[in-house]
């Protein structure tokens, strides 16, 4: 390789000192300088790539990212949990012999706690609220453009509730305001054994829990007093919504039939609405 000349010069705007090669005309320093400019590009964006990535696992994840599957399909009520991360609930619901406020028999007091976990089971909202969906919903008559509607986790606590009152065959009001008990007065054949409203509940909740299902596992132990017998462990976790903050907004937006802010087509005040009981029967 030819003798480089260069000379030493200062840099005008940093001070610095630089190497200015003479005429850098020679093909083969010119092929090493492209080579090692690239190599050193490709060594910093490699770099900055993976410190993006570490940086980017690391990161928690915010509460409207947890919350993607609530956001698919619109809802005014999807502001209730937005700014709240999922909750990670330790489930203690290990053997049959654990009870909570609303296991057990339907016995009055039971039934209230069903009714209060219901409650804001009819709310308004703004009639634009629901142009994303597609939907038109009865008008309040009270000038605010707000529409009456009711969020579908309320539906499925209605239809659990029906169907625990179903089975216990007490306190489980007919359309028509008689009681139904139990299913004796229905045909005993595999396809008129349950209820209509029942085998709706069934079929209702069926399909929630395979749309969204809880993808947890539990684990396999061996039973210690019964040699041979397997057993799961019904101790889980779960990532939970807040559901407090679900009731909060759902009551702050829930109305109620002495309001009479709703109007029949034929103009005569509606009676309601109100938090349905449970119903078995047709």
């Amino acid at each position: 390789m030819a003798d480089q000349k260069y000379t030493q010069l200062r840099s005008e705007e940093y001070g610095e000192e630089t190497v200015s090669y003479g005429h850098l005309n020679n093909k083969g320093w010119s092929g090493a300088l492209n080579i090692r400019c690239l190599t050193i590009n490709m060594i910093l964006f490699t770099s900055g790539v993976f410190v993006g990535i570490l940086l980017g696992h690391a990161r928690p994840q915010g509460a409207s990212e947890q919350l993607t599957q609530y956001s698919m399909v619109p809802s005014p009520a999807f502001e209730a949990i937005s700014s709240q991360p999922l909750i990670l609930t330790h489930h203690e619901l290990e053997g049959h012999g654990y009870t909570s406020p609303y296991q057990g028999f339907p016995t009055e007091e039971t039934t209230e706690r069903w009714m209060d976990l219901m409650d804001g089971y009819s709310i308004r909202v703004p009639s634009t609220s629901l142009d994303a969906l597609n939907l038109e919903s009865i008008p309040l008559n009270d000038g605010s453009g707000d529409v009456w509607v009711s969020m579908n986790v309320y539906h499925h606590l209605h239809c659990l509730d029906s169907i625990r009152h179903q089975i216990a065959g007490v306190r489980c009001s007919n359309p028509d305001g008689s009681t139904a008990n139990h299913t004796d007065h229905y045909g005993m054949d595999e396809e008129h054994y349950f209820p209509p409203h029942i085998d709706h509940c069934i079929e209702t909740l069926r399909k929630r829990l395979i749309c969204q299902p809880d993808l947890g596992v539990r684990a396999i132990a061996w039973n210690p007093d019964k040699p041979g017998v397997a057993f799961a462990n019904n101790t889980v976790d779960s990532a939970c919504v807040n559901w407090v903050a679900v009731q909060d907004w759902t009551k702050k937006h829930s109305f109620s039939e002495e309001e009479k802010l709703i109007t029949t087509p034929d103009g005569h005040t509606y009676i309601g609405p109100r938090t349905p009981p449970a119903r078995c029967g047709e």
